[in-house]
C-alpha cells in the first residue's frame, strides 16, 4: 500500500510502550547450516535451499521458544505493549564447510549469498510461521538480513544484496499496510563481500553501490499500526540514512512532518551513533549486533537508548533493566561458531528482554 502524506503526519499509535527482545547470536564469521527440526512448537519450515531453511527453520524455533520462555515476562500479554524482537544482520549468510573450517568466505563463491529470488521465499515463510500464530499478537520482528546476489552478468563482477526482513504479527484489527517489507541495505562496508573491485558498482543501474543508491529514496521509513519506525542495516546507520530520510522529508512537509516513533537497527559491528538517532524527543532507538571477532571474541551486543532533544543526547538504557535468558544448547536453536570455539570460551547464545516495558515515549525535563 502506497505511504500518503496523512501516514506521515500522523503518529497517535495505540501502543504506548515496548517490550525489547534482543537475539544475542554472532554473525560474523561463516557458521554450518547444521540439521534443525521444529522445536518449542514452531512449525516445519519448507524451502527449496537445504541450508536456508535450516537457518530459517532456527529462527523460527527461537521465536517461539522466546515466545514461551517470557511468556510471562511484564508486558508480554499487554495489547498496548508493542513486542519488538531483533536479530543482527548477516542471519541468513549461506556458507560451505569449507568456509567454515577456515572462517572466511572463499573468492570463488558468492560471498555467503543465496540467488536473489531466495529473499522472497524466506520472507514469506517467516510470515507465515509467525503471522499464523496467536504468540505473536503485537510482535515487531526484524529478522536480521539475508545475504543474495544477483545473476552474474559478467566473471567476476557480483551484485550483491544484502535485505532486512522486517515482519508483522498478527493485530486485533490489522491496518491495510504491507504484512512485512524487504530493505535493502545502502552502503557495503569492507565485511560485506568480495574487495570493491569485484563488485558490479560501476553500473549506475545497479542496485547495490558504494554510493547511496538514489532509487532507495524514504525506503528506510515505515508506518505501521498509526507508528512511524525506522529501520537501519549496520553501515547505513553510521551514515545516518535515517537522518537523511527525515531530513528529506522535513523539507517536504514542514512543520507538519512528525519525528520518528522508534528507530531499529540490525547490524554486525556497529554501536549506536550519536548524529544518527532520528527519534522524537523522549523516543527510543534500539540496536542488535551480531560482531564476535577472533581478535576481540565476545557476546555480541544490544543498545536501547532514549533521546533528548534539549541536550541532543541520547541516554543508553542501564543493561540492569534487562535480563538474559540462554538458549537451550543444540543445534535446534544454536550456530556453531569458530567450530565450538565460542562456546569453549564461555560465552553465550540467547535473548535479552527488558524486565519491564518502557514507555514509547517520555517527557524529557
Amino acid at each position: 500500500m502506497p505511504i500518503t502524506t496523512q501516514d506521515m503526519l500522523q503518529n497517535a499509535s495505540g501502543y504506548t510502550a515496548i517490550l525489547p527482545l534482543s537475539y544475542m547470536v554472532p554473525t560474523f564469521y561463516p557458521t554450518p547450516p547444521g540439521t534443525v527440526h521444529p522445536s518449542s512448537g514452531a512449525p516445519l519450515i519448507r524451502l527449496d535451499d537445504p541450508d536456508l531453511q535450516a537457518r530459517a527453520q532456527r529462527l523460527v524455533n527461537v521465536l517461539y521458544w522466546t515466545a514461551s520462555t517470557y511468556q510471562n515476562q511484564d508486558g508480554m500479554s499487554d495489547s498496548r505493549t508493542l513486542k519488538v524482537f531483533i536479530a543482527p544482520e548477516f542471519y541468513f549468510r549461506k556458507a560451505s564447510r569449507q568456509e567454515t573450517d577456515q572462517a572466511r568466505f572463499l573468492r570463488d563463491t558468492t560471498f555467503g549469498s543465496y540467488p536473489e529470488h531466495a529473499r522472497y521465499a524466506l520472507s514469506e515463510v517467516l510470515y507465515a510461521a509467525t503471522q499464523n500464530s496467536p504468540l505473536f499478537r503485537d510482535w515487531v520482528i526484524v529478522a536480521g538480513t539475508v545475504c543474495s546476489v544477483l545473476p552474474m552478468q559478467e566473471p567476476h563482477r557480483l551484485n550483491l544484496l544484502n535485505t532486512a526482513i522486517m515482519l508483522r504479527g498478527s493485530r486485533a484489527r490489522l491496518d491495510e499496510s504491507v504484512p512485512y517489507i524487504l530493505m535493502e541495505k545502502h552502503y557495503i562496508s569492507h565485511i560485506d563481500g568480495p574487495p570493491e573491485d569485484w563488485h558490479a558498482n560501476l553500473d549506475p543501474s545497479t542496485t547495490y553501490s558504494f554510493q547511496l543508491n538514489p532509487d532507495q529514496h524514504l525506503d528506510n521509513l515505515i508506518y505501521w499500526d498509526r507508528m512511524s519506525v525506522g529501520l537501519e542495516v549496520c553501515l547505513d546507520h553510521a551514515k545516518q540514512v535515517v537522518v537523511n530520510a527525515m531530513n528529506t522529508l522535513g523539507q517536504t512537509l514542514g512543520p507538519q512532518a512528525n519525528a520518528l516513533d522508534l528507530q531499529l537497527v540490525t547490524s554486525c559491528g556497529m554501536a549506536i551513533v550519536q548524529q544518527a538517532v532520528a527519534v522524537g524527543d523522549g523516543s527510543l532507538i534500539f540496536l542488535t549486533d551480531g560482531m564476535s571477532h577472533l581478535q576481540r571474541l565476545q557476546e555480541p551486543i544490544f543498545e536501547i537508548g532514549r533521546f533528548n532533544a534539549a541536550t541532543n543526547t541520547t541516554t543508553l538504557i542501564d543493561p540492569s533493566a534487562f535480563q538474559f535468558t540462554e538458549l537451550p544448547v543444540h543445534d535446534d536453536y544454536r550456530v556453531d561458531y569458530l567450530q565450538g570455539l565460542y562456546s569453549k570460551k564461555g560465552l553465550r547464545q540467547g535473548v535479552w528482554a527488558a524486565k519491564s516495558p518502557l514507555p514509547l515515549h517520555t517527557s524529557n525535563p
